[in-house]
């Protein structure tokens, strides 16, 4: 009786959408050729379960980078995952300085 209601349904994107998406952002719409690639990828993310605004944020890098379509996976793996500092990551190495004392910091071995 009271005011609460059901989740909403989030809205499926197909990849027809997402393609559409993606030629209305380009300057020029780009070849049938790419656009059916583009959609063959994203058809195959999409069937993979990968939330499309993953995709959309992948689309998104592909298009400002001009890159080929066969690159979307890798760069929608990039939007799910961004890369992240680690605690153990390797320090960056510093320059050479000349020892003060030389006879102390190689032992005689010059």
């Amino acid at each position: 009786m009271g005011g609460a209601s059901a989740p909403a349904t989030p809205q499926t994107a197909t990849a027809q959408q997402l393609v559409a998406e993606y030629a209305a952002a380009c300057e020029k719409r780009p070849p049938e050729k790419v656009l059916g690639h583009v959609g063959r990828e994203i058809g195959k993310l999409l069937h993979e379960g990968i939330d499309p605004n993953h995709i959309r944020a992948g689309v998104d890098r592909m298009r400002l980078k001009s890159l080929y379509p066969s690159l979307l996976p890798s760069l929608v793996n990039e939007a799910m995952n961004p890369p992240q500092a680690t605690a153990g990551a390797r320090r960056a190495p510093r320059p050479y300085t000349n020892p003060v004392d030389a006879e102390a910091a190689y032992g005689g071995q010059l």
